[in-house]
């Protein structure tokens, strides 16, 4: 048996007969919603560099509160966005001759009523304030010492400032006066990469090159009396793009390496990659904003995402990137949380797919294959369609649409970037209802999500494009349908195997019976049973090769299983000794 049919072309008289002609099945998309789903649904901006036409950027995320808003900043977003509720974003578009807005890595902070920023340099950069960022208007301050990727964090009237970006040199900090800007310190070296000991600040796609990484995206929080001086490695183009931390008494250290890293890490997935970013809090809860790699058409073909973080009872900094491309309710509601969301589970995963019409090389499937890297592709901007047949009858709670650019050219911002569609819903596959109505959007969301006021019951899903003036040919990287299922959750996995590479401690292998009923599993470890904090998603396998693990450390595994009805936890977790 096929597990995908054949595209099937049907004419657009025989594909509209029904559709809307029996009410068949009542949804409404949630007007105050309360989950998201990353990536985050920006506007991200096309790249103006050469080569990089018809390709979308954002990467390096700073979040700061701000009056009655939350500001998120990034690089090479000809700008900023400003949200009160983390649903609604508006860009801020900013010209470079009011705002070094081109320059990577911003870095910004809050005084007395201003915000202020600079962006990466190799020397000294112009310092701006303002304090009607809705507005853009920016004052120029003081040129400072800024030099790549740097960091602030104000404690008193002190300004720490955090740097560097290299696969050679090491993080930089040093104080300045908050009021003067001057400086009031020496630069003092803070912490490096070390490769051999530390599995996961190797370079490549899982940890397997020898060449050194890049040490950059310093960013500092303060807990409890305690300086956590977090950085990226290895590289911003691969899944394995990480956090780690070093832990120390004071902003300016000495520092000392903390065991359970990586800190925040996200190697596997439909959108891979969890580094260089910031912690922010919203609502006494604390969030990581971090970086997330496609990385196909060129190396910076980046997104953003929001995970839960925190710090346990015992100061270890940790954020929740377990199924983190599933909903997750949203920062400041009162749902929020370190643990899972909702509990919706991915219905959509590798169910067959009819469309109007595909290119070669970009069926069908690879809108439903769970990776970002891929997409569908079809042969106009005209009314192409896409169906999906969930099997049976699932309880649908949200709906993501994740559209690729495909033939795009576009550079920059500008007008005319929309995506225009509607969406059915069926339980026979004739008798259709409209479940939402975009056909009018003229905003550009590449990553919509759709939250539902209540649960409804469909077996077929069908998204039509009404307008995409983007490309010659609509795409989709993945068409995500969530919610539950109606059959049982998978059998939990007992009994496996971890076994660690004798001649390099940073690698281990696991082996697992394959569980019944299973779309994928979750490999969760970390340094205790209680601090599982990273974790790697499998889909359709039953084994997993680490090469993330820090030498001379301790490790406990455990494997859960899961499909579209739900998560079965691991039963063993089983000591890997160092």
């Amino acid at each position: 048996m096929k597990l995908f049919p054949a595209i099937a072309i049907m004419a657009a008289a025989t594909f509209f007969s029904g559709c809307g002609l029996k009410d068949g099945i009542e949804a409404t998309v949630a007007l105050h919603p309360k989950t998201f789903c990353n990536p985050l649904n920006l506007d991200y901006r096309f790249m103006v560099i050469d080569g990089g036409d018809g390709i979308r950027e954002a990467a390096d995320p700073v979040v700061v509160s701000y009056k009655d808003s939350y500001l998120l900043f990034a690089s090479k977003s000809s700008g900023y966005w400003y949200s009160k509720d983390f649903v609604d974003w508006t860009h801020v578009i900013i010209p470079d001759s009011v705002l070094p807005i081109e320059d990577y890595a911003p870095a910004i902070f809050v005084h007395k009523d201003y915000v202020y920023y600079v962006g990466s340099t190799h020397g000294k950069g112009m310092l701006y304030r303002s304090n009607s960022l809705e507005t853009g208007v920016w004052e120029k301050v003081k040129e400072i010492w800024s030099y790549w990727d740097p960091a602030f964090y104000v404690e008193g009237d002190n300004l720490y400032m955090y740097y560097g970006c290299s696969p050679v040199d090491p993080i930089y900090a040093q104080v300045l006066d908050l009021n003067t800007l001057e400086a009031k310190s020496q630069v003092i070296e803070c912490l490096n990469s070390d490769k051999e000991q530390h599995g996961w600040e190797r370079t490549g796609e899982h940890n397997e090159l020898l060449r050194r990484p890049y040490v950059e995206g310093a960013w500092m929080t303060a807990h409890q009396g305690k300086y956590y001086l977090q950085y990226a490695a290895p590289g911003t183009e691969w899944k394995s793009y990480a956090d780690g931390v070093y832990v120390g008494d004071s902003p300016m250290g000495p520092f000392r390496y903390a065991d359970y890293n990586p800190v925040s890490y996200k190697p596997s997935g439909f959108m891979g990659g969890a580094g260089h970013g910031c912690m922010f809090e919203a609502s006494g809860q604390w969030w990581k904003a971090a970086t997330n790699s496609i990385s196909i058409r060129h190396m910076f073909e980046r997104r953003l995402s929001f995970y839960p973080s925190g710090f346990d009872k015992d100061g270890c900094l940790f954020t929740n990137t377990y199924l983190g491309d599933y909903p997750m309710f949203l920062p400041g509601t009162k749902e929020a949380s370190t643990e899972q969301g909702p509990g919706w589970m991915l219905l959509s995963y590798h169910k067959p797919v009819t469309v109007s019409s595909a290119l070669p090389d970009y069926p069908a499937e690879n809108a439903v294959d769970e990776e970002s890297r891929t997409a569908w592709v079809a042969e106009s901007n005209g009314e192409e369609w896409l169906q999906i047949d969930l099997g049976t009858s699932g309880s649908i709670h949200a709906i993501q649409l994740n559209y690729d650019e495909y033939g795009a050219t576009q550079k920059g911002i500008g007008p005319n970037l929309y995506q225009s569609y509607v969406i059915y819903a069926s339980n026979d596959g004739d008798t259709w209802s409209l479940i939402v109505d975009n056909a009018e959007k003229r905003t550009d969301r590449p990553h919509d999500y759709i939250e539902f006021e209540k649960p409804f019951n469909a077996r077929y899903v069908k998204w039509v494009n009404k307008d995409y003036p983007l490309s010659a040919h609509v795409s989709l990287r993945e068409f995500r349908i969530f919610g539950l299922g109606q059959g049982e959750t998978p059998r939990a996995v007992g009994r496996f195997t971890v076994r660690r590479d004798m001649a390099d401690p940073c690698k281990a292998v696991l082996l697992w019976d394959k569980s019944e009923g299973a779309d994928g599993y979750v490999v969760r470890y970390g340094i205790a049973p209680d601090k599982l904090y990273n974790s790697f998603q499998v889909l359709q396998d039953t084994s997993l090769e680490i090469g993330s693990l820090n030498s001379g450390v301790t490790y406990y595994f455990v494997v859960d299983a899961y499909n579209e009805n739900g998560i079965s936890r691991g039963i063993e977790c089983i000591e890997l000794k160092n």
